[in-house]
This record gives C-alpha cells, structure tokens and sequence, in this order.
C-alpha cells in the first residue's frame, strides 16, 4: 500500500496547527518535543476523557482542551490529529480524523491486528490525507546510517539480526502498573506493544519484511497480569534470520546488531555505531542526540506541505503489525506461524 496523494494546503507558511488526542504520558512527550522549539509544528488543541487530569498541563502548553473528539475534528483551525491514545482506540480515531478530512499521525502501533489496520488505511486512501505512523526510532542518525551502509552492500548478504529493547515496569523506569501501556487488551505480548515493536520495525526497515514468527512469552517476576519475558525468532523474505528481545523486568536496554557475509553492524544506545568487517579494525561512530519526536513530528508537516509520502512505508507497516498479530497466535501454538507480506499499491 502507498500514500495516495494528499489534499492541497493553501495556507501560509505558519507552524502547523496539530491537536493531541490523548495527553497522557507519551503524548505529552509529544508535544513538549516540539512546543515552543519548532517553527514547523505546534500544538494549539487536544482532547481528553478525562479533561480536569489534564488542564493544568494544557494550560502551561497553551492548548485549548476539550472532551469533546468531534469538536476537534470538525474545527477548520486545526490541521492535523496527533493520535496518542491506547492502542485499541486507535482505528476508529484514525478513521474519525480521516472522514473529517484531517491529516493524521499515529503512534505505533497503528492497530493490534490486520484488519483494523487495514481498515485505517483504507481510510486514509479514501480521504487522501497525510497519515504517519509513529516509530520514532526510525529518525535516528545512527539507524540512517546503517541503512545507507546496507543499501550500499557494506554488508554483503544479509545473514541475521538481534536486538533488544529493555525496561522495567515494577520499578516505574519507563511504565508503572497502573498505566494502561500494561494491560492485556493493549499490550497481550509483554513488552512487544510498548518497547520490542521498536526492534522489530527497525528489523523490517534494514533487513525487509517478515515472513515467520515463532514466539515465546513468560511471566517469571511480575505479580501483574503482564508477562516479563517475551521473544521471537524471524524469519525474513530475504532468508536472514532474526531474534527480537523485550524484558519488563530488568534494566534499560537498548541494541540493535545486522550481521552481513562482510561484517556486522552494532548500535547501542541512541548514539554509538559500530562497524566490524570480516578482515580490518572495527570502525567506531558516535551521534549527537536529537529528539526523534520532533523529527518525526517535522517530517509529517513537511509531508502535507510537499504532498509527499511520510518516510514510513506502509507496507512495512502493515507487515510490522501482522508479525504482531501472529506472535501471539505462535506462543500459544507453540510453534512457528506464517506473516503476511504487503506489496505497494500503485
């Protein structure tokens, strides 16, 4: 599926007006990425179910606030929705945005399962607006770098990819119990929803589409109705295998490692790459940090300005949430499970 073309903007070149669709943690992290900071994008509105636990944050941010979703998207001084909601609200208010003809951003993922997913961008192909898909890990300097190091065929043939993406819920580091981020019916493979889908869609965009998943998930310390240890093996259309690794029970980790038939690439942290070939010393670098939601929040205005398609392909993005649905489906099975592959519509 690819970006149908986008609605015409006429307006004068002024930050773009977006409106928060639920200002909780991430979304307020959101907004203060950009708030004040970017000449592209500011927040002016957002919407909450519950307004009163919000207000005090609104009003610092100077952001109208409001109950009401309709109101938002039926108001011509907001350009765009940034969606930032539980996961299983997120169809239908990607749909909503879209029939009000307003351009949409979502946070990952986009839906928990195929067909809502494929609905939303059914959606948005009907109403020819801008949509980006939130996986803000893909605006790291250091993931544009191994992207063009393996385009280029620094790494040969690609052989196999593993990486981790870490935290722990019970000590409140990144999620407290509390927060809907760990309850089943948003996040039924541990951490996979909230941390390890990062890995994975980092793992469709350098290595290519996912064609099996076998999954593994456990609860060995949570006292929560939310499993602690949770992995995959993949494999992709172009062979390579792949481990995918998310703890909710440990401490932050972050590691991202491409093996090729000519060396492996290596990210740690946010900011340190390292190159290692088959023959020669290992090639360090080491990126300033940047907001990757600010970078991403900046692409999507530049893609309703230009008319162009948001640098997240929806193919990718679609196969990224079919590996999701298939995880659980394979822990329960026990056994590996085939993953749909998504060709670009013309």
């Amino acid at each position: 599926m690819c970006a149908e073309p986008l609605r015409s903007e006429r307006r004068a070149a002024r930050p773009l007006r977006l409106a928060l669709v639920g200002p909780g943690r991430w979304g307020r992290i959101l907004v203060e990425s950009v708030q004040g900071l970017s000449q592209q994008v500011r927040f002016s509105h957002a919407v909450a179910r519950s307004p009163a636990k919000a207000a005090d944050w609104c009003r610092a941010q100077d952001i109208s606030l409001t109950a009401d979703l309709q109101a938002i998207l039926d108001n011509p001084e907001v350009d765009a929705v940034v969606i930032a909601t539980p996961h299983s609200q997120h169809a239908d208010q990607i749909v909503a945005a879209c029939q009000a003809g307003k351009h949409v951003f979502c946070d990952k993922p986009i839906a928990l399962n195929v067909a809502d997913a494929d609905r939303a961008v059914r959606a948005v192909r009907r109403a020819g607006v801008a949509f980006a898909p939130g996986h803000n890990r893909r605006f790291l300097p250091a993931i544009v770098k191994m992207k063009a190091l393996i385009d280029a065929g620094v790494l040969g043939t690609l052989l196999h990819a593993e990486g981790n993406m870490s935290s722990h819920v019970g000590f409140g580091e990144v999620y407290t119990a509390e927060m809907w981020r760990v309850a089943p019916g948003e996040s039924p493979a541990g951490g996979l929803a909230a941390a390890g889908f990062h890995i994975l869609d980092l793992m469709i965009h350098l290595v290519g589409p996912v064609v099996s998943v076998f999954a593994q998930t456990d609860r060995l310390v949570h006292t929560i109705e939310h499993d602690d240890t949770t992995h995959m093996l993949v494999r992709f259309d172009c062979r390579a295998t792949g481990y995918v690794a998310t703890l909710t029970a440990t401490a932050r980790a972050f590691r991202l490692q491409i093996f090729g038939e000519k060396g492996w690439l290596e990210l740690r942290g946010e900011t340190e790459l390292t190159w290692q070939p088959v023959r020669g010393e290992a090639e360090h670098w080491r990126f300033p940090p940047v907001s990757m939601e600010r970078l991403q929040l900046e692409a999507f205005a530049d893609a309703i300005r230009t008319q162009t398609a948001f640098p997240v392909s929806m193919p990718e993005v679609m196969n990224g949430i079919a590996a999701f649905e298939a995880f659980s489906a394979s822990a329960n099975a026990a056994r590996p499970l085939p993953v749909a592959v998504f060709e670009a519509q013309a």
